[in-house]
């Protein structure tokens, strides 16, 4: 009788580590298709979130400003949003001014904004402006359309024959030309002139 017993303990063990046994793989068999399941739906995600984006390559915009000037912007690499198809993010930008005194201006920058209802632009990155003779360098600059007014500022610095310019900021007004120069910390504003 006592080996009848030891005998059904034994099955009863063996069948309880049995079930663990085949409980325990069977759950990781069925949990790796779960976290397949899962990679899916972020790929999905990240798709559903690209279809909200629009991308461009060899992208040209051209318009008129506030005072009759022509403008040419033109980037490599541009996108927008689906809720926001006005603002346009640019990669490597060329923008040209065509101002009616016959003067061209142009921007050159790493990447920028342009927002295609106000003409409103934003540049940054490696900013590099020629006009005339004279050629600027500065971190970022901004064209405000409606104000007719283009803000340069971070790290500018500027040459031609006759001079060098070194700033914290300039705020150019395309209607006055009038030039503001300014520096944010107590230095001063560093022009230097060949005569």
């Amino acid at each position: 009788m006592l080996t009848k017993r030891k005998f059904f303990q034994l099955t009863l063990i063996l069948t309880g580590l049995c079930i663990l046994f085949f409980t325990y793989f069977y759950n990781l068999r069925t949990d790796r298709p779960l976290e397949a399941d899962k990679e899916k739906e972020i790929v999905k995600k990240e798709e559903i979130s690209d279809e909200e984006i629009n991308k461009f390559e060899n992208v040209e915009y051209q318009g008129i400003d506030n005072t009759g000037n022509r403008f040419v912007i033109g980037s490599n690499y541009a996108q927008f949003e689906q809720e926001r198809p006005e603002i346009i993010n640019m990669e490597t930008i060329k923008c040209t001014f065509y101002f009616k005194d016959n003067t061209v201006l142009t921007i050159i920058a790493d990447s920028g904004v342009f927002n295609n209802i106000t003409n409103d632009m934003k540049f940054s990155d490696n900013v590099k402006m020629n006009y005339l003779e004279s050629v600027l360098f500065s971190d970022r600059a901004v064209f405000n359309n409606y104000e007719d007014q283009l803000l340069v500022a971070g790290n500018v610095r500027g040459e031609n024959s006759q001079s060098k310019l070194k700033a914290d900021e300039l705020e150019f007004d395309l209607n006055t030309k009038n030039l503001k120069i300014s520096m944010y910390s107590d230095e001063r504003v560093n022009i230097k002139t060949n005569f």
